[in-house]
């Protein structure tokens, strides 16, 4: 539970912030691209994809597809939902 936690305020800290629904939306969320998430990440725990899957369990974040790929998947957006 700690590893979550300390990752959505990674993603806090490293993301951007973006209206969700158009530019009048007064919903935002904070996104970030795999490859930079990982680039920061990686100095902190290897484990970051086994995070990144129990925090989307959890509905605290969302990505598209089933797991991620250093490389492969550097362009994939993961948006925090809280």
């Amino acid at each position: 539970i700690q590893e979550v936690q300390e990752l959505c305020e990674v993603i806090r800290m490293i993301g951007e912030r973006r209206d969700k629904g158009g530019s009048n939306s007064k919903w935002k969320v904070i996104t970030v691209e795999f490859g930079k998430l990982f680039e920061h990440y990686v100095t902190i725990s290897n484990k970051l994809v086994g995070i990144l899957l129990r925090a989307r369990k959890q509905r605290l974040v969302d990505f598209e597809g089933e797991m991620l790929w250093q490389g492969k998947d550097d362009q994939v957006v993961i948006t925090l939902m809280q």
